[in-house]
């Protein structure tokens, strides 16, 4: 098969443009790993807040309880237990979820981080096709 030079800048051109394609869509990728890292890290943040919060609870619970003493009714005192009891089962519930959420958003962001580096790959394999296609140009 012969081509000839205008032929074959033609194609090389073609290629180029689709490299130029593929680079606009590996930035396109990275803009959002890059927001989805923002978000994730101000979800991170945000329970890590609501995990401060939580912790603050059993202490005023143990408030509580001193204040009803040893001077209350039996029965208000294990009403009073019992509810206490409950609410810090409640407290450790959400606590280790939000654990686990933050747990998942470092999984997450590790997910992010790979995509960044395999669209760093698609960069370079896009710079070798431009290094080709410009000699044909």
């Amino acid at each position: 098969m012969i081509t000839t030079k205008a032929s074959v800048r033609s194609t090389a051109n073609e290629i180029d443009k689709l490299g130029v394609e593929v680079v606009r869509v590996v930035c396109e990728i990275d803009r959002t790993c890059d927001k989805i890292d923002s978000e994730l890290n101000s979800c991170s943040r945000e329970i890590g807040n609501s995990i401060k919060t939580l912790q603050q609870v059993k202490p005023l619970i143990d408030k509580l309880v001193l204040q009803v003493g040893d001077n209350a009714p039996e029965h208000i005192k294990v009403l009073v237990q019992s509810i206490c009891t409950e609410i810090l089962s409640k407290v450790s519930s959400a606590i280790d979820n939000q654990q686990e959420v933050q747990r998942n958003v470092k999984d997450i962001d590790v997910l992010t981080d790979d995509v960044d580096q395999k669209t760093d790959e698609v960069e370079k394999l896009i710079k070798n096709i431009d290094t080709i296609t410009d000699k044909f140009q």
